[in-house]
């Protein structure tokens, strides 16, 4: 039986029970200390349930159980097993003087339990084939964009790093594992943004866009009302977030930003034009003109949106995950609010200048409040 949703949901299912069982064995990392539900651990719990999903999948593969009944016996299940994870990952912090160490192996099983779910509800409610390898392909390729872009940016940087190094302007030392300083700091900064830039260049030219598809226009009062509108909106979102969490005395994770500037703040100063120069064109550049422009063709705009602003938070992943597990979830919470009304803002105008803007004030903003808290210099 040719049923594409029942024979990736055995793949997804099976995803997740080989990075369950590899944990068993160290290969990759689960958590410590484990959590328990009853008499249980969690992981136990998340392991039963996708044995249930991959079984109930199979039998829908074979035409032992019929599409819908499968479809919601196998999301029931897949919810069962993501819904452990989650309690794994998050009890810890609930225990008094317990710290966690989250390995790979969760975000893994939240991933495959996630793609469970989706492939169950797709099987349940009779989404076609065809649409199917449409989504999967279009996920795929935004996804691809985002990883690989910066990949290639990280890549360049170290290049970039080196060059400066052989001159004598910065320290090569971090690219063997020693500590970053400011002037090292701001070069990866200029790094990532030309690799991304060239990068970006490559993929739209692979995709036949033109000069005139960058959407790079003269702003009219239009245009200058959402970029003044959106960078207010984002502050006061800020400011609410960072509000609620104190309120529910928890913290956001530090980025690896905060951790260099409370060594050497001086170098936030340069970060300043740099979040207009090159961070938030850049950006801007992939996310918003490429992935998200190329995500309007397969799904409805504010779908797309949100897609994108998902793939954003992924990327940024790593530059918040030395964190406890809430504060890396509230953190990545916040880049994904970003991402939305800056995709938002995109869509409304059609000029990739207002999200370059918002987002270059956003982080101007940020970098000036950091060194005012940093040092307590108000004079710039």
């Amino acid at each position: 039986m040719d049923d594409t949703a029942a024979n990736w949901g055995v793949l997804a299912a099976g995803l997740g029970l080989v990075v369950l069982v590899a944990t068993e064995t160290g290969v990759v990392g689960w958590m410590t200390p484990a959590t328990a539900i009853g008499p249980v651990t969690a992981r136990q719990v998340a392991v039963a349930g996708f044995v249930v999903a991959a079984l109930v999948f199979s039998l829908v593969r074979h035409g032992a159980l019929g599409r819908r009944q499968g479809g919601l016996g196998a999301t029931g299940a897949s919810v069962v097993a993501t819904l452990a994870t989650l309690i794994a990952f998050f009890g810890p912090e609930f225990r008094t003087g317990v710290e966690a160490t989250v390995g790979i192996a969760v975000y893994l099983t939240v991933l495959a339990g996630g793609v469970t779910i989706a492939l169950g509800w797709a099987l349940s409610t009779g989404v076609p084939n065809n649409r199917l390898y449409t989504v999967a392909r279009a996920l795929s390729v935004a996804t691809g964009i985002g990883l690989a872009g910066f990949l290639v940016g990280t890549v360049f940087a170290q290049f970039v790093v080196l060059g400066a190094a052989a001159g004598g302007l910065v320290s090569a030392a971090a690219l063997e594992g020693g500590t970053v300083t400011g002037p090292t700091y701001i070069t990866l900064t200029v790094g990532i943004g030309v690799g991304f830039v060239g990068f970006g260049a490559a993929v739209a030219s692979r995709l036949d866009r033109t000069w005139a598809d960058l959407d790079l226009r003269r702003p009219g009062l239009r245009d200058i009302g959402y970029s003044v509108g959106g960078v207010v909106v984002l502050m006061l979102a800020l400011f609410g977030f960072s509000y609620l969490i104190q309120a529910l005395g928890l913290e956001a994770a530090r980025s690896s930003v905060e951790e260099l500037a409370r060594e050497d703040p001086s170098f936030l100063l340069v970060m300043v034009p740099l979040a207009f120069l090159t961070i938030a064109p850049s950006e801007e550049f992939i996310y918003r003109n490429l992935i998200q422009k190329y995500l309007y063709d397969d799904f409805g705009d504010l779908q797309a949106i949100v897609l994108t602003s998902a793939v954003f938070g992924v990327v940024h992943f790593g530059q918040y995950s030395t964190g406890t597990p809430t504060q890396t979830v509230l953190s990545l919470l916040l880049v994904f609010v970003l991402s939305t009304l800056l995709g938002l803002s995109y869509l409304k105008t059609e000029n990739l200048l207002v999200p370059i803007f918002i987002h270059g004030a956003f982080n101007a903003i940020q970098f000036l409040t950091l060194y005012i808290e940093i040092t307590g210099n108000p004079a710039i």
